[in-house]
């Protein structure tokens, strides 16, 4: 496809695309996302996110690569909160084992889009050009090793990590979204709703219930017009009812601290 822009450009609107292509979280409509940040922990909902046809899209802190994401089920029919305390202290645990990322990502961050386009447009020359590809696959290199040693360590399934390894030296922008592919190839014990009512702040949390709310009323609406009725409709009520009352719980828990 010819493109009325030069060479140079091309090359930096397709490391642009690949990385946001790679950075894109497919939910289906029981998922949510979340992903720890400087102010505590952030999520969403499917519902919440960029619908197409056939799934949702999230794409989480995108100046955030060393932050892992991840991925958890919920069922309308059955919230159950405050959820097992032992699953999100795991889920905590995991994404401590990041750590060691956070150099090598945000270092090839700085070199695809800084020292790239300057070596590209502000002062091109071969040498200059041939220092940032050393540097870009090197980094990109340190990345793969560390996805490596995440498996290793038991934090990572090990086909995963060689995956997430390839990748990384065969597409350098796909590496800075290694953390993230590694943390959405964990599957915790805890679900979408029980994480987040522990790891969010209480004026978060709220928004989220409350969207969380808006699906259990529809499913519980889309029951009774079918004229479903038994066991179904009772959970279904019943996770309505428990969710409220955390909703507001966690709510007022909110207000007291920020009061105080």
């Amino acid at each position: 496809m010819f493109l009325p822009i030069g060479p140079e450009a091309q090359v930096m609107l397709a490391i642009c695309a690949f990385y946001l292509y790679d950075a894109c979280v497919p939910l289906s409509a029981d998922a949510g996302q979340l992903h720890p940040g400087r102010s505590g922990w952030h999520g969403l909902l499917a519902g919440q996110a960029f619908e197409v046809r056939w799934a949702y899209l999230a794409w989480p802190a995108l100046l955030q690569p060393h932050r892992p994401v991840y991925r958890l089920r919920w069922d309308p029919a059955q919230v159950q909160l405050p959820g097992n305390a032992e699953a999100v202290q795991a889920l905590q645990a995991h994404a401590a084992s990041f750590s060691g990322f956070a150099v090598p990502l945000y270092a090839l961050g700085i070199v695809l889009f800084a020292l790239l386009p300057a070596a590209l447009f502000v002062w091109p020359s071969d040498a200059a050009q041939l220092a940032v590809l050393g540097l870009i696959y090197g980094f990109a290199l340190w990345i793969a090793v560390l996805a490596r040693r995440h498996a290793r360590r038991g934090h990572t399934p090990r086909r995963t990590a060689n995956s997430v390894a390839m990748q990384a030296v065969l597409c350098p922008p796909f590496a800075l979204n290694a953390v993230r592919k590694l943390s959405l190839a964990c599957s915790p014990s805890c679900d979408a709703l029980a994480a987040a009512h522990r790891l969010m702040a209480p004026q978060a949390w709220h928004a989220l219930a409350a969207h969380a709310q808006t699906v259990v009323d529809a499913q519980l609406e889309d029951a009774l017009a079918d004229g479903l009725d038994g066991p179904l409709v009772q959970r279904i009520k019943a996770s309505g009812d428990r969710l409220r009352d955390w909703r507001n719980r966690k709510h007022r828990l909110g207000i007291d601290a920020h009061e105080a």
